[in-house]
């Protein structure tokens, strides 16, 4: 059992740094909110399909950016969010075209 305070801790750590990307499964559009306002100057989102070829790119410039992605077929694709030319998160996202 995880004692109730060291669980407090880590999820408050985890909230002040989290980049939501939503919703998975999406559609036509992505949601990418990042928390951390400081990690949305020079900001990036870069998703690629499952052979590694960049199929979109986009600038965060926004808390809250909403990125148009009807144009991507149904399947499976990868995403990393870069800030100052490192990642600071990655995962797997699903599109239902």
């Amino acid at each position: 059992m995880i004692p109730f305070n060291c669980a407090t801790v880590h999820v408050a750590a985890v909230a002040a740094n989290a980049i939501l990307v939503y919703p998975n499964p999406f559609s036509t559009s992505i949601f990418i909110v990042i928390n951390n306002a400081s990690q949305i100057s020079k900001s990036e989102m870069r998703i690629y399909n499952v052979l590694g070829a960049e199929v979109m790119n986009a600038v965060i410039t926004k808390q809250i950016t909403t990125l148009k992605a009807d144009h991507l077929a149904s399947g499976i694709y990868f995403y990393k969010v870069i800030s100052n030319n490192k990642t600071i998160q990655s995962g797997r996202l699903v599109s239902q075209q």
